[in-house]
């Protein structure tokens, strides 16, 4: 009978490349583009929850002036770096417009974040006493473990090696870069036109509205999450780039 040991040594050498031990996973870069994705994501969310909230003044303003605090000290610097790996992930799907660099995904993640903030708020839709209780109950939830993002189970497996990426400059309040604070706005006049030749192109069509200073707009086109197409119009005379 062949020894025990001489078969585990021949299954080893066999699977040196791996090991015998169990191996931790190193993240993909699909999978650290994810991560620093979600980041981005709570990052902006997070911001329009203070924003809003603290626009009803009084004491709720000042209580989100210190859990703000809080919150930004324990993650600024993962937000930093998650920003600096998406706009490398994002470099060649970029455009200048107006002196900045943009890119469409930047712009319409911090829209649906901002959006999925002020929806679950929806301040608009309550009485002045239950604004101060909404805030003051959702501000409240901002704390203990829920104050890091690196405790979202999604995020916790990718942290460190975002953290790779950490910049010299953070500007956590500032992102994601690539946006420059843009949110999308209330499409302009050329919008339809450009919407429904898109809607022809691919499933899951989406036109995204960048700006509209009439008579300058701007328009990026989706096929489901992938930007494809920038517009820049000037009087409804759009020039097209693609990405």
């Amino acid at each position: 009978m062949i020894n025990q040991k001489y078969l585990y040594i021949a299954a080893c050498s066999a699977l040196f490349i791996s090991g015998c031990g169990t191996q931790p996973t190193a993240p993909s870069g699909n999978s650290l583009e994810i991560a620093a994705t979600q980041v981005l994501n709570e990052a902006v969310y997070h911001s329009a929850l203070f924003s809003t909230c603290a626009e009803l003044g009084g004491d709720i303003e000042l209580d989100v002036i210190d859990i703000q605090q809080d919150w930004l000290n324990e993650n600024s610097k993962l937000i930093a770096a998650a920003d600096s790996y998406y706009s490398q992930q994002h470099a060649n799907h970029t455009f200048n417009y107006d002196g900045k660099t943009l890119a469409p995904a930047a712009i319409r993640l911090a829209r649906e974040a901002r959006t999925r903030a002020i929806n679950e708020l929806a301040l608009a839709q309550r009485s002045p006493a239950n604004k101060q209780k909404t805030c003051k109950f959702r501000i409240a939830q901002i704390s203990g473990s829920n104050l890091p993002l690196a405790n979202i189970a999604s995020i916790t497996p990718y942290a460190s090696e975002l953290l790779m990426y950490l910049p010299l400059d953070i500007k956590a309040a500032e992102a994601p870069q690539l946006a420059a604070g843009l949110i999308g706005t209330t499409p302009g006049a050329t919008y339809y036109s450009i919407a429904k030749v898109h809607e022809k192109s691919c499933p899951a069509a989406y036109t995204l509205s960048i700006t509209n200073q009439w008579p300058n707009e701007a328009y990026a086109n989706f096929c489901g999450e992938k930007a494809t197409e920038v517009l820049t119009c000037e009087w409804g005379k759009c020039t097209s780039k693609k990405l």
